[in-house]
């Protein structure tokens, strides 16, 4: 995480820093990035840089995580408002994600995606990975549909949920276009919910 000196700069100087590292990490992949780059663009001195993180993994994480943040805010308000259904939950993330496409910040984050495919999915909403996403979110998701049997299984379909939605988008271009990559999603997903469902609970409307 960046340290208080980071988060005590002027607004500006903290945006300079992360539009020049969002910048090279949509330019290269992360193994290649350089944060004498970064620090250039920004215009800063390198001693600085490591007053605020402590290395490029760091400074990468916080980038995905703030992307992240907002992704789980969505998908927070997508389970009230159906009633704790986790797939159609992570339907709707899809659907989002494809709508704000063209965006700055939903193209850069797909960007920085494309570029390092080799990363575990998972680990862009959370440096704690998909079991700190599960505490924020368990109490809005409708449990009694799920075929739950040990404390790891609802932190494992999280991330199969998370790698079917972010491999289904990064991938949509070259699988014949949104509408058939979203039909493919809703097949993955209908697999997987069947795999977990209760025996009462009746799919969600996006997979009917």
């Amino acid at each position: 995480m960046p340290s208080t000196t980071f988060f005590h700069l002027p607004a500006e100087k903290r945006e300079r820093l992360l539009a020049a590292a969002r910048a090279e990490f949509v330019r290269v992949p992360y193994e290649d990035a350089s944060i004498n780059r970064m620090i250039r663009e920004a215009g800063i001195p390198r001693g600085s840089f490591y007053m605020y993180f402590t290395d490029k993994e760091d400074l990468f994480r916080y980038l995905m995580e703030s992307y992240g943040q907002r992704l789980v805010e969505q998908v927070e308000e997508w389970l009230e408002r159906d009633g704790g259904d986790l797939f159609q939950a992570f339907l709707d993330l899809f659907d989002y994600l494809q709508a704000n496409r063209a965006s700055d910040g939903f193209r850069e984050m797909a960007d920085i995606l494309r570029r390092n495919q080799r990363l575990q999915p998972g680990l862009i909403l959370n440096r704690q990975g998909p079991c700190a996403i599960v505490e924020r979110l368990r109490d809005k998701i409708d449990l009694s549909r799920l075929d739950l049997r040990s404390e790891t299984d609802l932190p494992d379909l999280f991330h199969l949920l998370i790698s079917a939605v972010a491999g289904t988008m990064l991938t949509a271009e070259q699988d014949g276009g949104l509408e058939q990559a979203r039909a493919r999603l809703v097949r993955i997903l209908g697999i997987l919910q069947r795999g977990v469902a209760a025996k009462q609970a009746a799919p969600g409307r996006g997979q009917q």
